[in-house]
């Protein structure tokens, strides 16, 4: 077992990478962001990070005195606390702030917004609807703008999804992920990730609710490139195809900027929730996971959200170490 002289040394050698060098001063607003040799060395970063915490060592400060805002426009649980606690075990100070209880809320548009942050902070973390807010801060501000979510991308979210497939599983080429429900930002952002970092990755939605043809183009594009497998389907796949599933992933029906008749809706998506049926016709190891909130019985059972082949709650852990790693990387 490494000792902690050893493990502050690998994380010192891993940042000094050219992959993690390019990444210094980026503003990290897609999947595609990241390549994917950087994106193996932030996993390589954030498992030495998950080590030390596990064995109570003590981290290094690879954020000392950086000031990171955490900008919510949108209701947030694992994004605030894991961005929150994982600034302050590297040292660094957050600073939660609501558009709400802003001068956002009176009006202050976002370029004004984002040139005073620019004065105090050494990041912005900004969780947002339309993506193009995102994009305003990205092009106004001078420092790092990281992604914790928008209607249309979730890339913090997806890259430690991979990261925690890639911890159970030992590897991601050639592993197949099969999302179920409503096409969203989670499901677009899977489809471009796998692609990116050689997992197949097949979306079974209902037709009525397709996948978003940009992003699908984009996963493909990437996957022509490193052999991954994409596919769309408005059915579940047949018993056949599903022996090659290890892991299904799901989310809510209703995303947060949807306004959706539940009722009306139910009967459509009613067989593809993501229950014990489904997981006993996949491959024997498979896994289930989702990035919650769930509505349990729902989109996904009770039953599967505690179950043993749920990752769950591993993969909401991992979220404060990727996260970690890439604020490490960017804030070097």
């Amino acid at each position: 077992m490494k000792t902690e002289h050893a493990l502050h040394d690998e994380i010192t050698r891993i940042l000094e990478t050219k992959e993690m060098k390019t990444l210094k001063g980026k503003d990290f607003l897609a999947i595609e962001d990241v390549s994917m040799h950087q994106a193996f060395m932030l996993y390589h970063l954030a498992e030495r990070l998950k080590e030390m915490h596990a064995r109570k060592m003590n981290i290094p400060l690879l954020l000392h005195a950086k000031n990171i805002a955490l900008l919510f426009e949108k209701p947030s649980t694992r994004t605030r606390v894991s961005f929150d606690n994982g600034i302050a075990l590297l040292g660094g100070h957050s600073a939660f702030i609501d558009k709400a209880n802003t001068q956002m809320g009176r009006g202050e548009d976002w370029k004004d917004t984002a040139h005073t942050l620019n004065q105090y902070c050494d990041a912005i973390m900004a969780r947002v609807f339309p993506h193009k807010e995102i994009e305003a801060f990205a092009k106004y501000a001078d420092i790092p703008i990281i992604n914790g979510l928008t209607d249309e991308d979730h890339p913090c979210q997806i890259l430690s999804d991979y990261f925690t497939i890639r911890e159970h599983f030992g590897k991601l080429a050639g592993l197949t992920l099969l999302y179920v429900g409503n096409a969203d930002n989670i499901t677009d952002s899977l489809l471009v990730g796998g692609a990116m970092l050689g997992v197949n990755v097949w979306a079974a939605t209902p037709k009525s609710f397709p996948v978003s043809k940009r992003y699908l183009t984009n996963a493909q594009r990437l996957a022509h490139k490193t052999g991954a497998e994409i596919k769309v389907f408005h059915t579940i796949p047949t018993k056949e195809e599903l022996k090659h599933v290890n892991v299904v992933y799901t989310d809510e029906w209703e995303s947060m900027h949807m306004h959706l008749d539940k009722e009306k809706i139910r009967p459509t998506f009613h067989s593809f929730q993501l229950n014990d049926r489904l997981l006993n016709q996949c491959a024997k190891n498979v896994r289930a996971m989702h990035c919650l909130p769930a509505i349990k019985n729902e989109e996904i059972t009770e039953k599967v959200m505690y179950g043993k082949r749920s990752l769950i709650w591993t993969q909401a852990k991992n979220r404060m170490y990727v996260q970690m790693a890439l604020l490490s990387a960017i804030l070097q």
